[in-house]
């Protein structure tokens, strides 16, 4: 085993448990996905109509904070519901990468409807500081939120569990919205105590201001999400160490270079250049990339794979300069 490959498998981490993309085939991914972006839209008109109608009891900044959240929520499943399924689509002439980024553009759209109900919010809550308003039906407005914060857990645990199966970024962005949503409600039920059962009224209204803070910091998590997939950024060290490891179990292998690697919805792409030793005939060539490739989707069912050997003698370098990096 030559040095170079020792170094390779020395700095191999275990991969961590998260979710994510690849894994499964695409057919089990997209089953998943439109499922729990079905349940996902269903749960989000549940809790906006039921929001709606305690916010018309209550006349709560808090509850319409809330209630804003859920339609963002809302709006947010219904766009990864049409997402997940347009991105699982087989490639074809036109889009030969297919059309898993479908996703991301899904999660720019979330983030721009949670900016503009966060300011939306923001002016509400303005209002209600310089003209509080005493809160009616206190008791039954928290009686409420409890149930819809059961509803959510449920609904969390569900997309938590697509998460970890196909590592979808739709899916992703959809839990983020939805806890972000459960954590609004915890600071609702707050505020409509303080305010009901104290003199400061005003209390619901700074409990507005917090949950519009807090949709601003939801869009900047899930746009760092669609970034990374949307301008082709690799994969995290663990998975590139996976890939790494399976590429290098047969011995006949030398060392990998050129490794880059990109998630595009329920997909991932890998190219990779695998050295060989000089003798390695080209028919033996094949079989070594072909055995490597099974390797590979074995741990990634959803993962296109574009190898090419090198002789490990020959110290020139492939394709334009400007792309080569150092693994």
């Amino acid at each position: 085993m030559t040095a170079e490959k020792k170094n390779q498998i020395k700095n191999m981490n275990v991969p961590d448990r998260r979710g994510r993309p690849g894994r499964l085939p695409v057919e089990g991914s997209a089953k998943i996905t439109r499922r729990i972006t079905l349940i996902a839209v269903i749960v989000g008109i549940f809790l906006a109509v039921g929001k709606f109608f305690v916010w018309q009891t209550t006349h709560s900044v808090g509850i319409l904070s809330s209630l804003v959240h859920s339609i963002l929520d809302l709006s947010g499943a219904v766009s990864s519901f049409v997402a997940v399924r347009y991105a699982a689509k087989s490639p074809d002439q036109n889009y030969r990468f297919g059309r898993g980024k479908a996703e991301s553009f899904s999660a720019v759209f979330q983030i721009c409807l949670i900016v503009l109900g966060a300011l939306h919010l923001l002016e509400e809550v303005f209002e209600r500081i310089a003209d509080p308003v005493p809160l009616v039906q206190g008791g039954f407005a928290i009686t409420m939120m409890l149930v819809f914060i059961a509803v959510t857990i449920w609904l969390l645990i569900a997309q938590s569990w697509a998460v970890r199966s196909t590592g979808s970024i739709a899916v992703r962005g959809d839990r983020a919205h939805y806890f972000a949503d459960l954590l609004a409600n915890v600071f609702v039920i707050i505020g409509l105590a303080v305010s009901t059962f104290t003199s400061l009224v005003w209390a619901d209204a700074i409990v507005g201001a917090l949950m519009a803070l807090w949709l601003l910091w939801t869009a900047y998590k899930v746009a760092k999400l669609a970034w990374a997939q949307l301008m082709d950024m690799e994969l995290n060290p663990e998975e590139r160490a996976l890939i790494t490891r399976l590429a290098l179990k047969d011995t006949q292998v030398i060392a990998v270079h050129d490794l880059r690697t990109r998630a595009s919805g329920p997909h991932i792409h890998i190219q990779m250049r695998l050295d060989l030793h000089d003798e390695v005939s080209l028919t033996d060539s094949h079989d070594i990339i072909l055995a490597a490739e099974k390797r590979l989707m074995a741990a990634f069912q959803a993962a296109d794979i574009l190898i090419y050997p090198h002789p490990s003698a020959c110290g020139d370098t492939h394709g334009n300069a400007h792309f080569h990096t150092h693994n």
